[in-house]
């Protein structure tokens, strides 16, 4: 009688790595197992590199393409000279001083100086960004989790994590060309009727926006992922974090 292998248990299957694109896919889709991955993985400078390399590329096509935009541009304008008559009518200001900081302001607000600006901040602000995630969760993991990784692995998981802000920067760069306002994301700041730039409850709710909420979401497993431990202490520490920004951002001028 011809004698069968016995099959190896499924605890001792390893499971095969799977590629970047699959990876970047597989984060909308499967992201449990992308996160199980890195966390039982060498590490590579690919997961962060290449999603911090497409976030830029999409910050520079939102720029040129919201830039191009005349409505926009009259808006911001519009938006700047209020901003100046408010300081006027509480006597920060002359009307000459206000004047004269609008001329120089028109200098620099022109499309091609937007465009040129937009794209470098893009750029800055993508990498900044990045690096920051990554040591929040590595800090997050090591002092409060006591779980010990390397910064890159931080680095993979804020670098996946954020191919999810890739959708979100298209969407957000489509409301914003249709509906002629930068500050339109996909939240509740879509029911504001006029969107005002210097009303804290406006800025307040602008922050609330689908593609940010779902990045946070991802960011909890992630470093769950890492520090071997329950999604909901991951992401309780993650979104109070995030909280005590938006109001650190929002809070102080709210009566004004």
């Amino acid at each position: 009688m011809e004698n069968t292998p016995t099959p190896l248990p499924v605890a001792e299957v390893q499971r095969l790595p799977s590629s970047l694109a699959g990876r970047l896919l597989n984060v909308f889709a499967a992201p449990d197992d992308v996160f199980e991955e890195i966390r039982s993985s060498a590490p590579s400078t690919a997961n962060w590199l290449v999603p911090l390399l497409l976030s830029c590329l999409v910050g520079v096509g939102y720029a040129f393409a919201v830039f191009s935009q005349e409505s926009i541009m009259q808006s911001m304008r519009e938006a700047q000279e209020k901003a100046m008559q408010q300081r006027v009518d509480s006597g920060k200001m002359t009307r000459q001083q206000a004047d004269q900081a609008l001329s120089v302001s028109e200098q620099f607000m022109g499309p091609t100086m937007m465009k040129v600006f937009g794209s470098v901040g893009a750029v800055v602000a993508n990498c900044v960004m990045l690096f920051l995630v990554a040591l929040v969760i590595r800090v997050l993991g090591r002092w409060v989790f006591k779980a010990r990784f390397p910064y890159l692995k931080a680095m993979e998981v804020a670098g996946l994590a954020g191919t999810i802000n890739l959708l979100g920067g298209i969407v957000a760069m489509l409301l914003a060309m249709v509906m002629g306002n930068m500050a339109m994301t996909p939240g509740p700041v879509l029911l504001v009727h006029e969107f005002d730039p210097a009303n804290k409850l406006h800025a307040f709710l602008a922050q609330r926006n689908v593609f940010m909420l779902w990045y946070l979401a991802l960011l909890s497993l992630g470093l769950a992922k890492l520090c071997r431990v329950p999604y909901g202490k991951a992401a309780k520490w993650l979104f109070g974090v995030w909280a005590v920004l938006v109001a650190v951002i929002v809070l102080p001028g709210w009566g004004r």
